[in-house]
């Protein structure tokens, strides 16, 4: 078991599988690194180096009062990165994580080679001019309404077997305290990201689920017409948890998107 100890001195539990080009894969809000583990297999059978690590007072890492801000999950990104001696990699993100890659392409583009942006919207609050936000949440409303956990499936069809077998055993181990995360929570959903989606040169691509119980899948559509650097996908049988529920399909995907980029094994 791996950890690594960030600049203010918080303890992240990681994995580095195989040997070649880095992909790193971040989660969302509440996440274990193990909802990865189908692209960690595809992708080391494909010859890439794969990061897997989870966030502060998440998964095995660390639980601390302290740095529960999407810039601090950035920084603690950067931090490990560094100390594994990765100056650039590929980035695989979902829902919550893809705030954190969208505020990595802003603090520190150099490090992004190619970006892969899993069912996260740029903006979660809706507006009279915006409706691909978070369910009904507002401006007005949004600190109430995350106080609740929402009532929905956050899948169509369930987990894979094999992910939600793994999903269990780390949840029963390390549980989750939605509660003494709020503040993230909250800071994550008053984020808007569209100026950096319009201008950022990176090639991103983005897998949004028709289903979602979430989101307006078109919010994908929205980012690919705004910058021609973005290309998408929509998967119409599953829905929030993609990778993990037809991870068959999305490691296709993923595959396509990185072969054609020339991000190619060693």
């Amino acid at each position: 078991m791996s950890y690594y100890l960030t600049s203010d001195r918080v303890k992240l539990n990681y994995h580095v599988y195989g040997n070649g080009k880095p992909i790193v894969l971040v989660t969302g809000f509440g996440g274990y690194q193990e909802i990865w583990i189908k692209q960690v297999s595809y992708l080391l059978n494909m010859g890439y180096q794969v990061i897997t690590y989870d966030h502060r007072n998440m998964g095995e890492s660390e639980r601390t009062l302290n740095g529960h801000t999407l810039q601090r999950l950035t920084d603690d990104l950067i931090g490990l990165l560094k100390f594994l001696n990765i100056s650039h990699a590929t980035f695989i993100a979902h829902s919550m994580g893809g705030s954190v890659l969208y505020d990595l392409i802003k603090t520190k583009p150099s490090l992004v080679d190619l970006a892969c942006i899993v069912d996260q919207t740029p903006y979660m609050l809706n507006t009279k001019d915006w409706h691909f936000g978070f369910m009904n949440y507002t401006l007005e409303n949004y600190k109430e309404q995350s106080l609740i956990i929402p009532q929905v499936h956050e899948t169509l069809h369930g987990l894979d077997t094999e992910v939600f077998n793994e999903l269990n055993l780390v949840k029963t181990k390390y549980p989750f305290d939605r509660q003494s995360n709020m503040d993230l929570l909250q800071e994550h959903i008053k984020r808007d990201w569209r100026n950096i989606i319009t201008t950022t040169t990176q090639k991103i691509v983005v897998f949004a689920a028709k289903k979602s119980p979430y989101y307006n899948y078109q919010f994908a559509e929205w980012m690919a017409k705004h910058n021609s650097q973005i290309e998408y996908a929509v998967l119409d049988d599953c829905g929030h948890d993609i990778m993990a529920e037809v991870p068959r399909r999305f490691n296709q995907l993923l595959r396509h998107f990185l072969l054609k980029n020339r991000y190619l094994p060693e």
